[in-house]
């Protein structure tokens, strides 16, 4: 990103060295009350107070706006400019300035643009989002616009609070910090502090600098508090992810009676879905009927991603069906909570609604349905949704082949998983992480291990889950020299091994028979400090019922409860196995006890013809 080096253009009477200036000072507002000291105010007598702000007609001048449409070149557009000034000796409408602006962008000259920008507009910056618009469409980069800000100050240049508040909006998009604390102390040194719109902008800069202490004093500075200085406050914690916070400055704004916009609640909701608070979440539902605020869909999209995060859809469907507006936002919102919660075939008839309601799905629609299919066991599905993405001409992205790769791992499905892979390379994917971690996978469930060690070394970023099934593969098929050497090659490459890891080797050695070894391999996790986990013991237990050695298994049993570790529903059915070869039917009545006092296991259990 360029760097605008401001502070050092800035016109200030001492040196400014001294200054406590770094990227992230403990309290960013203090450093204020030492550039006020030195801040000087622009002479009355420079000469840029000759470059007065324009004093617009309510009528344009057609005969300029004319030749503004018809010029060619930049010459032309300079000459036009001079014309300009001449007839209308500074007074001229907001249409000419307007289109000499467009002129000058349009020809490249975006320095000129600006600067007819900040004099002619200098008073209203309700045309602020158009000449960002434009000069950003034109190719012009908007540091540029802080270097002509910076040029015209130090020639003298009065600005009002308006463009002081728009340069420090400018600053916080583009993280430029010092630029951001040295109008503060022009906007303290002319008494522009204590405005709404400024006390806003500065709340902003310093909440984006993760300096929310001198955010909440810019705050407190004023004690006739703007319902914009309030959302404002919210949306500072908000950024900061200080979601307690921002929930009980909802609450204070609340009891000062001061309204909330709709991007405010919002996000308000969205921090209510982050922390669990969904008791505050529906007290605020209460308070968006109570108060109807506009852009309602926005806020009902939000609504409903909690509502369904608490499992909540019959109130999740209810604000669904209550919008009067339902955008392509609020069908994804929808369709994306029912597929979260495994209502596979509600998602599709609302896909459908949703098509025949003349709402256009788009790539995140079809994203939903793949990835929510494959998370709930649906593979074949998730084929048959990918055909007809790519009939109704969607192509899919990244995110839409890693569920499809890992419905193919699933289904074992090789052939397919091969045309995948060809699609990701005509099409650039196969540098995505996911994608190709995904790939790595497939070929590692179908046990073409050469194809994957092949493309494990193509792999140009390799994380922690690539080498995982790597050496999972290897594992399950007993190769554990290969698995053991790719375990150190890990270590080498900086790469920390997790449990995922190593269970990968203890369940390879237990399905082989190497009891001692997987057993060894639990001792050596609790030596790095790793914790064995219920799978851990599950592996060795199993491997132990399905080689004979059930004495083993039973005693593996107690030494994992001993370590207040339970077993689940996969470790129960070999214990079982375990108890009926050796007859020991006081042992089995005491798993069947544990099945019966955990529920959650007990059709897998009951089915298992173990027992």
């Amino acid at each position: 990103m360029k760097a605008i080096n401001s502070l050092h253009n800035f016109n200030f009477n001492s040196s400014l060295t001294q200054l406590p200036l770094t990227k992230n000072p403990q309290n960013i507002y203090a450093a204020n009350f030492s550039l006020l000291n030195v801040a000087e105010i622009p002479s009355e007598n420079s000469p840029f107070t000759s470059l007065e702000p324009l004093s617009f007609d309510s009528l344009s001048n057609p005969s300029l706006v004319n030749d503004f449409n018809e010029l060619k070149s930049l010459d032309s557009a300079k000459a036009s400019h001079a014309q300009m000034i001449k007839v209308s000796k500074k007074r001229d409408s907001a249409v000419n300035v307007q289109s000499l602006i467009l002129s000058y962008l349009e020809f490249g000259d975006f320095r000129s643009a600006t600067m007819v920008f900040f004099v002619g507009f200098a008073q209203n910056y309700l045309y602020w989002n158009s000449f960002v618009a434009n000069y950003r469409n034109s190719g012009g980069d908007p540091h540029e616009i802080l270097e002509v800000f910076v040029e015209l100050h130090n020639k003298g240049g009065r600005f009002g609070s308006e463009i002081l508040t728009i340069v420090l909006k400018l600053c916080a998009n583009l993280e430029d910090i010092c630029l951001g604390l040295e109008v503060h102390a022009c906007l303290i040194k002319r008494g522009f502090d204590l405005e709404v719109y400024p006390k806003c902008a500065l709340m902003n800069l310093y909440g984006r600098f993760l300096d929310v202490d001198s955010a909440n004093k810019v705050f407190d500075e004023r004690s006739d508090y703007n319902f914009l200085l309030w959302n404002e406050a919210v949306l500072v914690h908000l950024r900061n992810e200080r979601w307690l916070r921002a929930l009980h400055t909802f609450r204070d704004m609340q009891f000062s009676s001061a309204k909330a916009n709709s991007l405010v609640i919002a996000k308000v909701l969205e921090a209510c879905r982050k922390v669990g608070a969904f008791e505050g979440g529906k007290q605020i539902h209460g308070y968006v009927i109570r108060n109807p605020v506009e852009s309602d869909s926005f806020i009902c999209n939000s609504l409903i991603s909690m509502y369904s995060k608490n499992d909540n859809l019959e109130l999740a469907r209810a604000v669904f069906d209550r919008m009067g507006n339902r955008n392509l936002s609020s069908w994804n919102s929808i369709i994306s909570s029912y597929t979260a919660l495994s209502y596979l075939d509600y998602a599709l008839e609302l896909f459908h609604e949703m098509e025949n309601s003349n709402v256009k799905p788009d790539i995140v629609t079809w994203n939903c349905l793949l990835s929510g299919h494959f998370l709930h066991g649906s593979h074949r599905e998730v084929l048959n949704i990918l055909r007809k993405m790519q009939i109704a001409g969607y192509k899919p992205n990244s995110r839409s082949i890693t569920s499809v790769l890992q419905a193919v791992s699933e289904l074992r499905d090789q052939n397919f998983g091969k045309e995948i892979h060809c699609y990701v390379l005509r099409n650039g994917l196969d540098n995505d992480l996911h994608v190709g971690t995904s790939l790595l996978d497939m070929y590692v469930k179908n046990d073409d291990l050469t194809s994957a060690q092949v493309f494990f070394d193509g792999m140009k970023n390799r994380n922690i889950f690539a080498w995982n099934s790597l050496i999972s593969g290897y594992s399950f098929k007993g190769n554990f020299e290969k698995a053991v050497s790719l375990l150190n090659q890990m270590r080498k490459e900086g790469i920390k091994p997790d449990i995922v890891t190593y269970n990968s080797m203890i369940s390879g050695y237990s399905m082989t028979g190497c009891i001692k070894e997987a057993l060894a391999t639990i001792r050596e996790i609790k030596t790095l400090g790793l914790t064995p986990n219920v799978v851990s013991w599950t592996a060795l237990i199993s491997g132990c019922s399905q080689k004979g050695y059930y004495k083993d298994a039973l005693e593996f049993c107690i030494q994992m409860q001993h370590e207040s570790i339970k077993p689940n529903s996969t470790t129960i059915p070999s214990l079982l196995r375990a108890c009926t070869s050796l007859s020991s039917l006081q042992k089995g009545r005491v798993i069947h006890c544990f099945q019966h006092q955990n529920w959650f296991c007990r059709r897998r259990i009951c089915n298992d013809g173990s027992h």
